[in-house]
């Protein structure tokens, strides 16, 4: 295994040409589909297996994320973000198996990632305030900011799709490197610290997404 097998290749299927990263991302949707129907099958109301209390426990976090960042969950909103962390982490994930890339590793799948982020956000600013209020904050307080408003929300995307691309791609050519001089031992501790880091950058990615979308929306401060 080569630096080269860090980065995405063209895949040859039949007649089509198709980017590894595209198959890899299936490849992930798939997994979480088959877990969504597994544990719609298999929930309990009443004592919950470990991996639904995982789940609960995810969720509380994503609530208690958003209410502590000054804003009130919205019927969809913790449903989305939490998919958000499965599929990041997920995606991020599986450069650790053997024989298959991160598509995280693809700064397309990161930038697709950060677009859809930004929809999100102005998807629940316009349910909550509607589209002209939306629309109001990229002229407020004066119509000539328009072009700072927008350029602003051009480079969230770009942070947050370039954050997530450098430190997936960074780890997967260090462990590639690591396989290519110690090819035994050396790589099991860097695939651990891998693993974390995976789960750590879906956090953050889903905590960015939280407080871009707060913003747009308007937070919510509780009465004291």
């Amino acid at each position: 295994m080569g630096i080269q097998s860090v980065f995405p290749k063209t895949l040859n299927i039949g007649p089509w040409s198709v980017s590894d990263t595209v198959v890899y991302t299936w490849i992930v949707i798939a997994v979480l589909a088959l877990l969504a129907l597994v544990g719609f099958r298999r929930f309990r109301s009443w004592q919950p297996k470990r991996w639904q209390l995982l789940i609960e426990v995810l969720w509380e976090y994503v609530e208690e994320l958003v209410i502590n960042s000054g804003g009130q969950p919205q019927n969809g909103m913790v449903s989305y973000l939490v998919t958000m962390i499965f599929f990041v982490g997920l995606a991020n994930l599986l450069g650790l198996v053997p024989a298959f890339k991160s598509p995280t590793r693809d700064l397309n799948t990161t930038l697709a990632l950060s677009l859809v982020s930004l929809a999100s956000c102005h998807y629940f600013a316009i349910r909550k305030n509607g589209l002209v209020a939306d629309l109001k904050r990229f002229v407020e307080p004066v119509f000539v900011i328009l072009p700072l408003t927008v350029l602003g929300e051009l480079s969230r995307v770009l942070s947050m799709a370039l954050r997530l691309f450098g430190n997936v791609l960074a780890g997967e050519i260090v462990s590639a490197v690591m396989y290519m001089l110690v090819p035994l031992l050396v790589p099991l501790p860097l695939n651990a610290l891998g693993a974390i880091t995976g789960v750590l950058q879906a956090l953050v990615f889903t905590t960015l997404t939280v407080v871009f979308m707060l913003d747009a929306m308007g937070s919510d401060e509780p009465a004291t």
